[in-house]
């Protein structure tokens, strides 16, 4: 991302705009493209694919769908989430009307070619981290890559981005993500994050699959991601694969509002005195202060006539680094109690005639 100081929040639709009839589908995905702008959120996002182009026929059920009532074979369950391509333009002219970035995963050549004229940057699912064919396909466009991470190994990465590279990509950024639906917080692994960043030199973010709407994603953000993916729904109780473990809308606008402080509290990465820290700064760091009246002349004595003490609003002396140099010194002029001694109020004793 080009902007590393603000946090790109993706609104993961994911299949949630299903409701059964062409235009309920449609009604619903509209309701969802107002909930994320609603909430905040940078861009909303779909998914794109035929069945046929996934899984392999008879592929059997998902021990994780069956968690949750689903017990059809995942063929059936993905024949029936297929988004009709038709769908993509008129979901993308939504979000531009609404001022949301529209954003859909492609998961084969096709449903990238489809999807590629309605967006800006393209997302790489977990699963097709060694789909070869869409990787060199996306990478051609020249568009920005978001590639997530579940379920990968460190030579996947590798494997992904020397494949995407090697076909134009130069904008890419990887996901921290547990494929669990809904992922413990056990499992979330977010010091992953960083290791990215400095592993394969590029931007990264945090797909987060577990329920809870603030602790990932802020945790996230101050291990320095710039991306950050959560699905959300209108509903928890509708059916289908994805509603069980993703947000509300009122929980999707909680953590955008946590993720925009989190961003703003992470600041630049730079230690130095910030402005908000100069008045206290100024009244409160310790210096070599007089505790009482000291004469021109007089022997100056830490514990006597000076310590080292916070100095308010009076004048401020030196550094404490310079304690050990004031041992036989005197004073040089008239400095009054609470006065900071400064290097040019310090004279070596004179010598003896």
């Amino acid at each position: 991302m080009n902007d590393s100081q603000h946090v790109f929040i993706i609104a993961e639709a994911g299949s949630n705009w299903r409701m059964g009839t062409s235009d309920r589908d449609l009604q619903m995905a509209h309701a969802l493209v107002d909930v994320a702008v609603e909430a905040g959120a940078d861009a909303i996002k779909f998914q794109t694919y035929r069945a046929r182009d996934t899984y392999v026929t008879d592929a059997g059920a998902s021990d994780y769908l069956a968690n949750v009532g689903i017990q059809r074979s995942i063929n059936e369950v993905f024949v029936d989430l297929e988004m009709p391509y038709e769908m993509i333009e008129k979901i993308a002219a939504k979000c531009q009307n609404a001022g949301i970035e529209f954003m859909s995963t492609p998961f084969s050549v096709a449903d990238a070619e489809a999807v590629d004229p309605y967006v800006t940057r393209h997302k790489v699912a977990s699963y097709e981290i060694n789909h070869v064919r869409l990787l060199r396909w996306l990478a051609a466009t020249g568009k920005p890559l978001i590639i997530s991470t579940g379920a990968a190994t460190e030579d996947d990465i590798d494997f992904c981005l020397a494949t995407s590279r090697a076909a134009g990509a130069t904008d890419i950024t990887l996901l921290q993500c547990t494929s669990s639906y809904p992922a413990p917080p056990d499992s979330l692994n977010l010091s992953v994050i960083p290791w990215l960043g400095r592993r394969f030199g590029v931007a990264t973010g945090f797909s987060d699959h577990s329920r809870d709407p603030i602790v990932g994603p802020v945790a996230a953000v101050a291990l320095g991601a710039t991306v950050i993916e959560k699905h959300f729904t209108i509903d928890n109780r509708l059916p289908g694969p994805d509603h069980a473990f993703a947000l509300e809308p009122e929980e999707l606008t909680a953590m955008v509002s946590a993720i925009r402080a989190a961003e703003q509290a992470r600041g630049d990465g730079l230690k130095a005195v910030g402005s908000r820290e100069t008045e206290l700064r100024r009244f409160a760091v310790r210096a070599i202060q007089a505790t009482r009246d000291i004469a021109p002349g007089d022997p100056l004595v830490e514990g006597e006539n000076f310590d080292v003490l916070r100095p308010g609003k009076r004048s401020i002396g030196m550094h404490p680094r310079h304690l050990d140099e004031m041992a036989g010194r005197h004073a040089a002029r008239t400095i009054m109690a609470g006065e900071g001694i400064r290097p040019g109020d310090v004279v070596p004793p004179v010598a003896d005639a």
